[in-house]
């Protein structure tokens, strides 16, 4: 019995050490940025161009639905770094044209694009923040489904860790 359980037991070691990976890294190294330990990397696409970590953030109000809180880290290489601001223009411009695309008017952060989207029956709260390091433009997205049961300290907690992440970038 004891020799059944060693290979499950030995499969499961590399999983529950991904969870609580929190650095990360694209374009070999030179992006670095840093998560929360409880955020699960959901997709890592670390070769080529563009490349992205996506992450899922436990929120016990979406449990049981489609919705879910989001973070994705995304890199792309430009030809240089003048073409950042064409970058930043064509992110906006397919921001826009979500369904449901309504800009936040209470955002008070310039640097940060927040909006509403409509996802099937539910409207999520994204908030996009641009960098350029050399010639690698950085895009932090952050989603949450605006959910009436989500508590107000949640929706807090995960716009600062949020924060966090795009602080780590600097």
């Amino acid at each position: 019995m004891r020799l059944l359980l060693l290979p499950v037991l030995l499969l499961s070691i590399p999983h529950a050490f991904a969870q609580g990976k929190t650095d990360f890294t694209l374009n070999d190294g030179q992006v670095h940025f840093r998560v929360p330990p409880g955020w699960s990397a959901v997709m890592e696409k670390t070769d080529g161009d563009p490349q992205a970590v996506a992450f899922q953030v436990p929120d016990e109000a979406a449990q049981g639905s489609e919705d879910s809180a989001t973070v994705m880290v995304k890199s792309r290489q430009l030809k240089a770094a003048a073409a950042f601001a064409g970058f930043v223009q064509d992110e906006h411009a397919r921001a826009q044209s979500q369904g449901g695309y309504e800009k936040d008017a209470a955002n008070r952060n310039a640097s940060v694009h927040q909006y509403f989207v409509q996802r099937g029956q539910t409207r999520y709260l994204i908030r996009d923040s641009y960098f350029l390091t050399g010639e690698i433009a950085v895009e932090v997205r952050c989603q949450r489904p605006l959910i009436d049961k989500t508590p107000s300290a949640w929706n807090a907690q995960f716009d600062a860790a949020c924060d966090g992440v795009v602080a780590s970038l600097k």
